[in-house]
């Protein structure tokens, strides 16, 4: 069941509700040619649950409408032509799948709302260390699955600190949601910016190789340049980029390397960029 919903996730909407659609449809033959020896209502939840879920109200609905038609009209040719079936039986079916439908709809709203607000930073309206290591798992999958390349970015803004404490911490929240902005107008729509905590940032940048990763981040800090110039932040970036050639054991070990890159910037003259290809342990 778990693999047939990750399958359904990387599906459109559209060939769920055909899906959906053509399991009432199989439903209502199964129905129509055993008659009352065996009773499917119950069943047809799992489609109108899927159309609900993968696609709308309006999708949830329109099939609790053909659902319930099917029956009513499956159970007016197994027997006499009983007019207030419509009430007795269509109408019920209707307003229990139709309610199903909402229901399910409303809990997929409020399960993607929780779900992006656990995975997002408040302040920066990016993702947060929990989301960014969900993206960098599933990128480490991908690279081992498919042979990709990918870079990783490490950021620190240097003299924060001093932001903080002279111009007071709304100012350096400003300061946080600007570098946040910058990084994710420069890069790519595909490439995930994060702030992990305090004043440190991190990109990953999939399928990328070294020279595509420098080119691109060297916008990025064109940007942030001109950016904290123009508001009159005395601070600077020291950053580490690298591209795993090898693909890292987990996650903490690409973490690690581009930290310690990160830092060796920042244990030297700061306000630089260093770069690495890693290729895997010695």
């Amino acid at each position: 069941m778990k693999t047939l919903f990750s399958t359904l996730d990387k599906r459109p909407a559209k060939y769920v509700w055909r899906l959906a659609l053509l399991t009432v449809l199989v439903l209502s033959g199964i129905s129509a040619a055993f008659g009352n020896i065996i009773f499917l209502e119950l069943f047809y939840v799992f489609p109108i649950t899927l159309a609900s879920w993968y696609g709308s109200k309006k999708t949830g609905v329109s099939l609790a409408l053909v659902s319930s038609f099917l029956l009513l009209l499956i159970n007016e040719i197994q027997s006499d032509f009983d007019a207030t079936k419509i009430v007795t039986y269509g109408l019920p079916c209707f307003i229990s799948f139709s309610v199903l439908a909402i229901l399910i709809t409303n809990f997929r709203n409020v399960h993607r709302v929780e779900s992006t607000a656990a995975d997002t930073d408040l302040l920066t309206n990016i993702f947060n260390p929990r989301g960014f290591y969900i993206e960098l798992a599933n990128e480490l999958l991908r690279s081992a699955r498919y042979k990709h390349i990918f870079s990783l970015v490490y950021l620190d803004i240097d003299n924060f600190k001093f932001v903080n404490d002279s111009q007071g911490h709304a100012e350096g929240d400003l300061l946080l949601i600007e570098v946040a902005r910058c990084l994710k107008n420069a890069l790519r729509a595909t490439d995930i910016v994060a702030r992990l905590g305090g004043d440190e940032f991190a990109c990953l940048l999939p399928e990328t190789k070294q020279e595509d990763a420098i080119a691109a981040f060297s916008k990025a800090r064109e940007l942030l340049k001109s950016q904290m110039s123009h508001s009159d932040w005395p601070v600077s970036f020291s950053v580490g980029l690298v591209t795993f050639e090898a693909i890292p054991t987990d996650i903490k070990e690409a973490m690690k390397v581009a930290d310690d890159l990160m830092y060796s910037v920042k244990k030297s003259k700061k306000n630089n960029i260093s770069y690495e290809v890693w290729r895997g342990q010695a």
